[in-house]
């Protein structure tokens, strides 16, 4: 499965992506506020105007999990 790194623009669209993320889909925490998810629930954000960009390689390089959730059966 291909994963996105991305980090949400606003605080707003950080609670709302990660409220839909762990409804329906799964999400981990990331530090740096990256967040990995399926690529595939990308489009779960577009289509509730959350708006995030794709983390790059200086956010990733130091990032460590910090949490992980599912919503039922996504994993």
């Amino acid at each position: 499965m291909r994963n996105a790194y991305i980090k949400f623009r606003t605080t707003n669209d950080r609670a709302l992506g990660c409220e839909e993320l762990i409804a329906h889909s799964r999400v981990s925490r990331l530090s740096n506020d990256v967040y990995c998810i399926p690529w595939s629930s990308l489009a779960l954000l577009d289509s509730r105007q959350v708006e995030y960009t794709f983390a790059n390689e200086d956010d990733l390089t130091d990032a460590r999990p910090i949490w992980k959730v599912a919503a039922a059966g996504a994993w």
